[in-house]
């Protein structure tokens, strides 16, 4: 195989996981922030400030360079860890969002919606 054509698919293969690293890193940032803080879901901000469509998997018709294999593993066991603080953080969204509908007079409550007085006068 000519060295420039290996040169290419090293090359495209570390730009696919610099774009995998950038969502990585913007869904960490996700999981920091405050839901002020937060861009819209479908948009990733890379370093440099430019916002980006979130990562899509690239398609590469070749096989990823040998020296590249412990990079890659590293990301999928942190894209791994990240799975897991997600479904986490779900959960306890969840469950406040629950405790809130039980405590606020959400229509999931069972409880009135309006203000409720008690006149303690009589």
């Amino acid at each position: 195989m000519p060295a420039d054509q290996m040169l290419a698919w090293d090359a495209a293969w570390t730009a696919a996981l610099d774009e995998l690293e950038l969502s990585l890193e913007e869904s960490e940032r996700l999981l920091r922030s405050t839901p002020e803080d937060a861009p819209p879901a479908e948009l990733v901000v890379r370093p440099d400030g430019s916002a980006v469509l979130g990562w899509a998997p690239p398609t590469l018709n070749t096989p990823m360079p040998p020296e590249l294999l412990d990079r890659a593993q590293a990301l999928l066991a942190r894209q791994a860890e990240l799975i897991g603080q997600t479904m986490a953080a779900m959960s306890s969204s969840r469950s406040h969002l629950d405790l809130l509908g039980r405590v606020s007079g959400s229509p999931r409550s069972g409880r009135s919606v309006g203000a409720v007085y008690l006149d303690v006068r009589a």
